[in-house]
């Protein structure tokens, strides 16, 4: 693993409600004083969440991927306290990006390849900090999801019913959002808490959607299409892994 700790990947840093920008902080500083290293990503972290209105809760950044191994470790200790921990997530980072030897490791299943034209529109891995969270999307192509660490739970909705849940949400907010794109304003503020109310608050699903508990070696296919949002089962700061393929 070790040769693979300083390739850099695309981060999603989420500051929490409560007591976020400690932990932030804590994390930072925690980074800063280990070693080298820990300061080079302590200055990335910092760089990130720099002049930033405190209203922000996400941030993007690019760091290597030693950083969310550190990230692993301090909520490991922040556990033992009972304390805050760090949400740390490598989302949507492009299978063709990683280095030949871990794209290796994730080869594209063989069913993909004889259905429909076999063709791999585009595929990623997903690596973070539990509790991990995308919120209610559609993709243009068929989705093949899989998990490789921990769990996630995925809700689906058919095309229809998912549309006009989404276009309710943004007609509160008096807004044209867009459905697949994972944009800042679908992960921060007003939009990110109406659209994970939307689906996973505490009203019934609706009779035609769909929930299922995805655990390390499970695989769900999302027609094109249909609507989900998914979300760690756990929320205990440990690692949490999946990689997807978009085909057609």
């Amino acid at each position: 693993m070790e040769p693979f700790l300083q390739w850099d990947f695309p981060y999603e840093l989420i500051k929490p409600v409560n007591r976020g920008s400690e932990t932030i902080a804590l994390f930072h500083d925690s980074l800063y004083n280990q070693d080298g290293i820990g300061r080079d990503l302590a200055a990335a972290i910092q760089t990130a969440t720099a002049e930033t209105s405190h209203q922000h809760q996400f941030f993007q950044l690019y760091a290597p991927l030693r950083l969310l191994v550190r990230a692993v470790e301090f909520n490991k200790a922040q556990r033992l306290k009972a304390d805050s921990l760090v949400q740390l997530y490598i989302a949507q980072s492009l299978l063709p990006d990683l280095p030949d030897a871990l794209q290796s490791d994730v080869p594209a299943p063989e069913l993909i390849r004889r259905v429909g034209r076999g063709d791999i529109y585009s595929s990623s891995i997903w690596l973070g900090t539990e509790p991990t969270y995308t919120p209610l999307h559609r993709d243009p192509n068929p989705n093949l999801f899989c998990q490789l660490c921990s769990s996630k739970v995925v809700r689906l909705m058919p095309p229809e019913r998912g549309l006009a849940l989404y276009n309710g949400v943004q007609k509160q907010l008096r807004r044209l959002g867009n459905s697949r794109i994972r944009s800042t304003e679908m992960m921060e503020g007003e939009e990110r808490e109406m659209l994970h109310s939307a689906v996973w608050g505490d009203e019934p699903m609706a009779t035609d959607a769909q929930e299922v508990t995805l655990r390390a070696g499970d695989g769900l296919f999302i027609p094109k299409g249909w609507w989900h949002s998914i979300r760690s089962e756990q929320s205990d700061g440990q690692l949490n892994g999946s990689v997807n393929w978009w085909f057609r």
